[in-house]
């Protein structure tokens, strides 16, 4: 398996290339830098290693207790944190549970003091008016992250397959047996 470093230059090195893919697609600029925005996202904060103690998870600093709850949950290189499609909508759903959370607690406190008065469910109406207004760019990031995602588990995959063709290819050492006398 590669190291964090190994990724970090994968995602780096392919960051251009995304942009260039992303700008002949979309042939727009906003476009464009959500798809790379979600793209080094992915690669250097929210990638498949989320699920072990890993230069990513390390990387959210004060808020990486945030992520200990799926280390618990998911397998690591299991399909649900290094399947396509469903490692990364996996972990936006639990980033977007627990930042829901976070904010319906905030909400809860200044509501108790007497600050505000946001309900649960003009929450729940103000958050779908965005996802329906916006979905364009929701669309251009989650592209972003899975391209992301992708990079991760394909650069597993060829550095696993490299180890064990190499490991195939160069012959074990037989050991000398030695009798014994008795």
């Amino acid at each position: 398996m590669p190291s964090g470093k190994t990724h970090d230059r994968v995602t780096v090195w392919l960051t251009p290339w995304v942009g260039l893919g992303a700008m002949l697609v979309t042939e727009r600029w906003l476009y464009t830098s959500l798809v790379v925005m979600g793209f080094v996202f992915a690669g250097f904060m929210f990638g498949p290693d989320l699920d072990i103690h890993s230069v990513q998870t390390k990387r959210w600093g004060r808020m990486g207790w945030l992520w200990w709850p799926y280390r618990r949950r998911v397998r690591h290189r299991s399909w649900l944190s290094h399947g396509f499609l469903a490692g990364s909508i996996g972990r936006c759903l639990y980033l977007l549970v627990a930042i829901l959370l976070l904010i319906l607690f905030g909400l809860q406190i200044t509501n108790t003091a007497g600050h505000t008065t946001v309900t649960w469910n003009d929450l729940g109406r103000m958050t779908g008016q965005i996802l329906v207004d916006y979905w364009r760019l929701w669309v251009a990031i989650a592209i972003g992250i899975e391209l992301g995602a992708m990079s991760h588990y394909t650069a597993d995959e060829w550095v696993s397959s490299w180890k064990r063709a190499r490991r195939s290819a160069v012959p074990k050492k037989r050991r000398s047996r030695k009798r014994r006398r008795r």
